[in-house]
């Protein structure tokens, strides 16, 4: 619920409660005097008590939430007798048929403990809203950092990606195959989906997988004489949808670490599978290169940045096991649910 339908709700719930607070005094009131005086009456009394509620929300709580407490006592103390002294002068000053001089004791005390009743009420409204809105303003803020986050873990993924694709598509023209042209019209579509779909909170799951296989291809192009590169898809429609970029990393993940394109005996498998849930499945097994990269500071940047955009977009929903890349076959199996397009 957004603020500004949260302020009308609770501005009709207080009208609603002092609405039923003047029926009740109308109505009793209708036992002993005419309609006008019983609606004046009723009016006058409703009038204390919001008089009384609404003081001391806006001048006597203030002194509280300073820490003020002994003022704060006397002040709420001064106005409960104040109100109820004027409420014991109306019942004794108002045109009434059965009017007297001047009120008894049980009276003031009827109207010093219904007075701090009314005001106790008011307090723990006042409280309940103040927590209310402070849940609403850590979710608003939980929600922007979340936002921020996932935009920057993105912004950390693109150039990732991209650098290791400009790699890929280096290699393969230093060998001066004619095939160049094909292989840059596939990484125009990887940067068309980063820039502009990239920044999308989900996309089909369609187009996701269209870039997987343009990956796939260009990694495949480094040597096309070895037939290891699969990936098998089931069960995905045209109605499911995903946080973009989040395969892709995986699987640009996988060609990074493996050496299926410089061994005939390397392997790259996928198996991508939706039920009829929408729940899918992502397997994937790699073989791994032996040489390790010759800057540290960049191993491991795809993985961290897979997990921690799982724990953003899923918090516990997820199901994700790995292998470390320290073998020789790197497994990684992944289970999240899907959306639909609506």
């Amino acid at each position: 619920m957004n603020e500004e339908k949260y302020r009308l709700y609770s501005r009709l719930g207080q009208i609603g409660i002092w609405l039923i607070f003047f029926l009740i005094y109308f109505t009793a009131e209708l036992n002993y005097s005419s309609e006008g005086i019983a609606f004046f009456y009723a009016l006058s009394t409703v009038a204390a008590y919001i008089s009384l509620v609404y003081i001391h929300h806006y001048l006597i709580i203030p002194i509280f939430l300073k820490k003020q407490l002994v003022l704060y006592i006397s002040c709420t103390i001064s106005l409960i007798l104040l109100i109820s002294f004027g409420i014991g002068w109306l019942d004794v000053n108002f045109p009434f048929p059965y009017a007297v001089d001047q009120a008894s004791i049980p009276d003031m005390i009827y109207n010093i403990l219904l007075s701090t009743l009314v005001l106790a009420v008011g307090v723990i409204y006042y409280f309940v809203e103040a927590w209310i809105k402070s849940v609403q303003r850590e979710s608003m803020l939980r929600n922007e950092k979340l936002h921020a986050e996932l935009n920057f873990l993105k912004s950390q993924i693109n150039p990732h990606f991209l650098f290791n694709t400009l790699n890929n598509i280096y290699s393969f023209v230093q060998t001066g195959n004619e095939q160049a042209g094909p292989v840059l019209e596939r990484l125009s579509s990887i940067l068309r989906f980063m820039v502009y779909d990239g920044k999308e909170e989900r996309v089909t799951l369609l187009k996701e997988l269209s870039v997987v296989k343009d990956l796939l291809e260009i990694y495949k192009m480094k040597n096309p004489d070895f037939q290891n590169i699969s990936l098998e898809v089931e069960g995905a429609k045209a109605f499911h949808l995903i946080p973009p970029l989040l395969i892709i990393n995986i699987i640009e993940n996988a060609c990074k670490h493996s050496d299926a394109s410089s061994n005939s005996e390397g392997f790259i498998r996928i198996s991508i599978q939706v039920d009829l849930q929408d729940h899918l499945t992502l397997e994937v097994r790699n073989s791994v290169r032996k040489v390790v990269p010759a800057d540290p500071a960049y191993q491991g940047v795809g993985q961290e940045n897979l997990k921690k955009r799982l724990a953003l977009l899923y918090s516990e929903n997820y199901q994700l096991k790995e292998s470390p890349l320290t073998g020789e076959v790197y497994q990684l199996d992944l289970g999240i649910q899907l959306e639909r397009k609506t």
